[in-house]
């Protein structure tokens, strides 16, 4: 089993290959980016690592899956222009077939020969919201992410799981649990593995079940991901909302913190 792969860009996203993504998942879409874009959203990507303090996704230094710089979109303006970047947006909005939001975008570097495998999840208990169906994340590889660099695997179909099978939220990262506990057939269930080059972009459901491996390079893997999410979406206190803690439960989000990046 093989990803499925556009022949270019967004002009080749046709209703077959928004129907195969539907049913798989996920998608990927090489050469999004041209190489003088990844080179100036790589330059303003170094930077904001350099100037932030990451924070670790795993128990600690020593056992670290990713670093990752949150809401990179509205700390860098280079990084806010990629994450409304008009090639990627249209092809989210072929793929979602709805108008969609711009939630979050994060920066996601796993060092060489220091990172550890990213776990099993999907991105359903993450995300501190209601009323999703459509949520989806573009993942743009900010530079060559080979198989050992730590690429993404995604489990096709997993996003059309019932809800018995999901872990539907979390209030806290307590509340985690390994992806066979929520899911007894996930360890038997088929992973397609999808490397990329800098400029590709690999879009996934929020419900589907991906991983990714550690990085054995010699080299930074550096990549964006940003999520978009149903226009209509709700605030649902959950892990990771310190952002909306302003806002009422139930309220939707809108206005220039989630901008509407159109309809389809």
């Amino acid at each position: 089993m093989t990803a499925q792969t556009a022949d270019s860009p967004a002009e080749s996203v046709g209703d077959d290959f928004v129907r195969n993504y539907r049913e798989q998942g996920f998608a990927h879409v090489p050469g999004v980016l041209t190489s003088e874009e990844v080179a100036r959203y790589r330059a303003a990507a170094d930077r904001l690592y350099a100037a932030e303090s990451p924070v670790v996704w795993g128990t600690s230094e020593e056992e670290v899956q990713v670093h990752y710089v949150e809401h990179a979109w509205q700390k860098e303006p280079l990084l806010r222009e990629l994450a409304l970047h008009p090639r990627i947006t249209a092809i989210a909005l072929r793929l979602a077939g709805c108008a969609l939001r711009l939630y979050s975008s994060d920066l996601l570097v796993k060092e060489p020969r220091t990172a550890l495998p990213t776990l099993v999840h999907d991105d359903e208990p993450g995300l501190p919201l209601a009323n999703l169906d459509n949520a989806l994340t573009a993942w743009i590889a900010l530079g060559d992410v080979p198989a050992e660099r730590g690429c993404l695997s995604f489990v096709p179909g997993s996003h059309r799981r019932p809800e018995s099978d999901r872990q539907t939220r979390m209030e806290s990262f307590a509340d985690y649990r390994p992806m066979p506990n929520v899911w007894p057939d996930f360890p038997w269930r088929p992973r397609v593995t999808v490397p990329l080059r800098a400029g590709d972009v690999t879009f996934h459901h929020f419900r589907t079940v991906h991983m990714a491996g550690d990085n054995h390079s010699d080299e930074r893997r550096v990549g964006n991901g940003v999520i978009y999410i149903d226009d209509g979406a709700t605030y649902r206190p959950g892990v990771q909302d310190e952002h909306l803690r302003g806002m009422a439960p139930g309220q939707r989000l809108d206005g220039e913190d989630f901008p509407r990046i159109g309809h389809t």
